[in-house]
């Protein structure tokens, strides 16, 4: 009696080790297998901005002009010899040193189109289309958004007159003169001419990845408008936008406990402006979601009080608005913005920061049903058999999943290993003998427990 009593000590040990296992497995997830369940719900977030610039066009002052240039031939009146590029370098000097003096403006405008464009990263949160991104990624304020617009014009007005005066004057200018054109014409644009925005219009889109039937990736762009907003940092730098899709979306759930723990290990998607405009890459890879991985490295608060993560993965241009997400898939932050280094005039590396899940919820409506989408959790299931080599299982997921929503990013590549698997024997789930001596064994167990309630009764 005392050995069987030992016996099920031992047996019920076993059993606690397992599920105890079996719960820390379960408590975390794998980056790998994190990657393939969220990277359907990272989406690219573009606001297009529209204007009509108007900016009075600019003409050489040609009476100052002439009596500069009268001034330079008295150079060599007095025997100074002037090379044809010093005569220029001189020409150019003056205009820049005196721009008001050298440029008037004409009666006629140029008037063109412009279009800004600005990138950022975004995730859905609900199969009906709600995504979450930061609010300074589609809502940029007014003096920055007319910043941008000035920029760009300047940019296009400016290469219109240097390629005039280069007609005009029948030459080319080296690097050097282009460059002090520039700033010449930025003088002239900030205290002579200025640059007028009309017919301002923004528009909003959500860039989903998809998968055609071809199996090449693609992204289908969805018009977006904003349910709920913030302010730009400083403020709540949240926005919850919708979109409209005829079919079910995947989505990331957001983490139900606000606590976050220095140390914990940190998962960052996004789409970083060096990656999605590097000129080596495809369209199709760009439009998939970057992953970088780091550590909580402080808990801080903003100026105005409200918690921020402190983060190491490295994030980039283009990164904001995308989700930070903890070892068991949830998102816990959207990362916002990253700290400036003066000396190497440019971000520094490491040190970034998020908006906890706790703030961007205050942007959630409490109706609205969020992290359930059949999708993605069809998705989720086949992929972990995929992981175990349950090709059959998994294929038949997969299968399932490409009839509820044709056009899941990714599904072509598993559907073909999963059926490769098959094929060639490589299948590797439990046969009904294994199945069955483990069922006996359960069952063994259970009658060894009544056997030992029956004796010590």
């Amino acid at each position: 009696m005392r050995n069987t009593g030992m016996t099920i000590k031992v047996w019920l040990f076993l059993l606690a080790m397992l599920g105890n296992g079996l719960l820390v497995r379960a408590q975390t997830v794998p980056a790998t297998r994190q990657y393939a369940n969220s990277k359907a719900a990272i989406v690219m977030v573009r606001t297009e901005m529209l204007a009509e610039v108007n900016v009075p066009r600019i003409n050489i002052n040609n009476k100052a002009f002439n009596q500069l240039l009268d001034s330079i031939r008295d150079f060599e009146v007095d025997s100074i010899f002037l090379s044809p590029s010093q005569k220029l370098d001189i020409v150019l000097n003056a205009f820049n040193e005196n721009p008001r003096r050298y440029f008037v403006t004409a009666f006629n405008y140029f008037r063109h189109r412009e279009r800004v464009a600005a990138n950022g990263t975004g995730f859905i949160i609900s199969g009906n289309g709600y995504v979450i991104t930061n609010c300074h990624v589609v809502d940029e304020g007014d003096a920055a958004l007319r910043r941008r617009f000035i920029l760009s014009a300047f940019n296009l007005i400016t290469e219109t007159n240097i390629a005039a005066i280069e007609q005009s004057w029948a030459l080319q200018f080296n690097d050097q003169q282009r460059a002090l054109l520039n700033r010449t014409f930025a003088n002239v644009f900030y205290q002579v001419v200025p640059i007028e925005l009309e017919k301002l219009e923004k528009k909003i889109f959500v860039l989903v990845n998809k998968e055609g039937g071809n199996g090449k990736a693609y992204t289908a762009s969805f018009p977006a408008f904003i349910v709920n907003k913030g302010n730009s940092m400083p403020g709540k730098d949240v926005a919850l936008l919708r979109i409209y899709s005829p079919v079910e979306l995947p989505v990331l759930s957001l983490s139900k406990l606000n606590e976050v723990a220095v140390g914990e290990e940190v998962l960052v998607f996004g789409y970083p402006s060096p990656v999605t405009t590097n000129e080596f890459l495809s369209n199709e890879t760009v439009a998939v979601p970057t992953l970088t991985k780091g550590i909580v490295s402080a808990l801080k608060k903003s100026v105005n009080g409200w918690p921020v993560i402190q983060m190491d993965a490295n994030i980039n241009h283009g990164n904001s608005g995308g989700p930070v997400c903890n070892r068991k898939g949830a998102v816990i932050g959207i990362t916002t913005f990253g700290s400036w280094d003066d000396i190497a005039k440019g971000l520094a590396p490491g040190l970034n920061f998020a908006i906890p899940v706790g703030v961007i919820r205050e942007f959630v409506p409490d109706s609205l049903t969020l992290g359930k989408s059949g999708v993605s959790e069809l998705f989720s299931r086949a992929y972990a058999f995929y992981e175990k080599g349950y090709y059959k299982k998994a294929l038949n997921g997969f299968t399932q999943l490409k009839k509820m929503n044709t056009d899941y990013p990714g599904l072509s590549y598993y559907i073909n290993n999963s059926q490769s698997g098959i094929d060639e024997g490589r299948d590797q789930e439990p046969g009904s003998f294994i199945i069955m001596l483990a069922g006996l064994g359960i069952l063994g167990l259970f009658f060894l427990l009544a056997y030992y309630k029956f004796r010590k009764g």
